[in-house]
């Protein structure tokens, strides 16, 4: 996909009025070459008309009117196809399943729709004038074939041979960019380790090293291809400015001898050329910025392309807005499997098989080691994994993939990895004394604040994080709520508070609770205990 495709298949702009106001601009700024070398010649005769100054000056108002409006519009359009194209994708994102977004990783999608898109939206004014260049060329050549045909051919013969070079390069430009992006985007995924492991690497003095090294070695992979793309391109430019000067040379020293008739109109050749050179330096100087958009836009369609493979064959109804969540009395887990598999579609851990009968209004704990399968249980549980076999049956219905969006919405979940947000997405007319009493509750007064409809202060430690995170399932008010190792970051008190009396509140309301825990101390607080290992869900046996 090119930016010639991207522009007509992305734009909702009128490209007929930007491409005539271009045209425009290209034969007013052809006739300025015209009108100057009449009027030069007129003046050499001593034969000076004011009517050649208006004919100028009409003639550069109307190319700065064309062009001004060429390059707003373009800004106006680009910005609207970067807009619709990011918004689409993002739409595309949310609709797609978890399992793509975990083997893609965040990095590689926000890179396409930053950095990528970015890239886009900076070419347009430049690509534009190019395009208007390009534009101007075009006439200036039919000027120059006016004023003698051997000059034009020599001109438009050695234009071509600089257009075949230039053809030549790009696909070799286009791919040492592409290579650069692929390391841009390692060398972004491991600055992300620096980041996320920061505690982890200043207690690691060995493994530090071993990390920036390989930082080093993807940084200078990349450096290398941007070097080998910006030494090409600097030939080109390089080639372009022999070009002119080689080019006047034979007009000037060549072309009187091949064409003696042309040789009065030398002068005027000359100034020709001199007109056209701005127009080529501009087209051969964006030639870098037309590579790099097209990289860009390969990128982004790529992804998208990746998104609506994984999505294909999963056919959902959409996400409910304003239907109230269902209610439910008995959800089964009846012979589930699921399983992870590698590049080659081999399978590697497996959950299952599973059976599991969940009750309203019942507290379920569920244990097990790290690995053993509890967070794929849960992801399974709520939706956000399809089993490769078996089936989930809320309330003697067989939930299809249709119904997933529908059945998702009894669960309010906090994950170990949970993301909080500052705001309460999702919900209308949100009582901010409710909100401002349960964060006296969960004793946050002092560390945050609801204003305006935000918590002032999310930056707080995994356990304050956490009990935000409560706040907000709380407020969402679903029927089934899973927490994921919620207590693990409490104080003892705050965690016996949570075990006697949070969990105790919400089945008093009619919730369900299933939370992941290895507090063996409150295990009487729940009303079945169930213990996953190696994949496999039996009961917990006390010792």
């Amino acid at each position: 996909m090119n930016l010639l495709n991207f522009i007509n298949q992305e734009s909702e702009h009128p490209k007929l009025r930007i491409a005539m106001f271009a045209g425009i601009a290209g034969i007013a700024s052809s006739l300025l070459l015209a009108t100057i070398n009449t009027a030069a010649h007129v003046v050499a005769d001593d034969e000076f008309q004011i009517q050649y100054f208006f004919i100028y000056l009409i003639c550069l108002i109307l190319f700065v009117y064309a062009k001004r409006y060429t390059l707003s519009e373009a800004i106006v359009a680009i910005e609207g196809m970067v807009r619709r194209v990011r918004m689409r994708i993002a739409d595309k994102i949310r609709h797609t399943e978890l399992c793509y977004v975990e083997e893609t990783g965040y990095s590689e999608i926000y890179n396409r729709l930053s950095q990528d898109t970015i890239t886009v939206s900076q070419s347009a004014t430049m690509l534009v004038s190019a395009a208007q260049s390009s534009i101007m060329l075009v006439f200036c050549l039919l000027y120059i074939a006016w004023l003698s045909f051997a000059g034009f051919l020599i001109i438009v013969t050695a234009v071509g041979a600089g257009l075949v070079i230039f053809l030549a390069r790009q696909r070799v430009i286009a791919d040492d960019l592409k290579q650069a992006a692929r390391s841009e985007r390692f060398f972004f995924d491991r600055l992300g380790h620096v980041l996320r492991g920061f505690k982890e690497l200043k207690l690691n003095g060995r493994k530090s090293h071993d990390l920036y090294e390989h930082l080093e070695i993807i940084s200078r992979e990349t450096e290398q291809h941007k070097v080998n793309a910006g030494m090409r391109s600097v030939l080109i430019v390089m080639f372009s400015q022999i070009f002119f000067y080689t080019l006047l040379a034979i007009i000037i020293f060549v072309l009187p001898n091949l064409a003696p008739d042309a040789s009065h109109e030398v002068i005027k050749l000359t100034t020709a050329i001199l007109f056209i050179v701005g127009p080529l330096e501009s087209i051969v100087g964006n030639i870098q910025v037309y590579i790099n958009a097209n990289v860009a836009i390969g990128n982004i369609y790529q992804l998208e392309a990746s998104i609506d493979a994984a999505t294909k064959g999963i056919h959902e109804g959409e996400t409910l807005i304003d239907a109230k969540p269902p209610t439910f009395q008995r959800l089964e887990l009846r012979d589930i499997n699921f399983h992870y598999s590698d590049q080659e579609g081999r399978a590697m851990f497996s959950v299952g098989p599973i059976n599991l009968t969940l009750r309203s209004g019942e507290i379920l704990f569920i244990v097990g080691g790290n690995g053993s399968g509890k967070s794929t249980l849960l992801k399974i549980l709520t939706g956000l994994y399809y089993p490769h076999e078996g089936q989930l049956i809320l309330d003697d219905n067989v939930i299809g993939q249709s119904d997933y969006p529908e059945y998702r919405e009894i669960f309010t979940t906090i994950f170990t990895d949970f993301h909080l947000f500052d705001q309460f997405y999702g919900l209308d007319n949100v009582d901010a004394d409710e909100v401002i009493s349960l964060i006296k509750l969960m004793e946050l007064e002092k560390k945050t604040r609801f204003i305006n409809g935000k918590f002032s202060n999310i930056s707080l430690s995994t356990g304050q994080r956490k009990r935000l995170a409560y706040i907000v399932s709380l407020m969402e008010d679903k029927q089934i709520y899973i927490f994921d190792e919620w207590a693990a970051d409490q104080d003892p008190q705050f965690r016996r508070y949570f075990y006697e009396v949070l969990l105790q509140d919400l089945r008093n309301q009619g919730k369900t609770i299933i939370a992941v825990t290895h507090d063996d101390k409150y295990f009487d607080n729940a009303d079945r205990v169930l213990r996953m290992d190696y994949g496999k869900l039996t009961e917990y046996q006390h010792d």
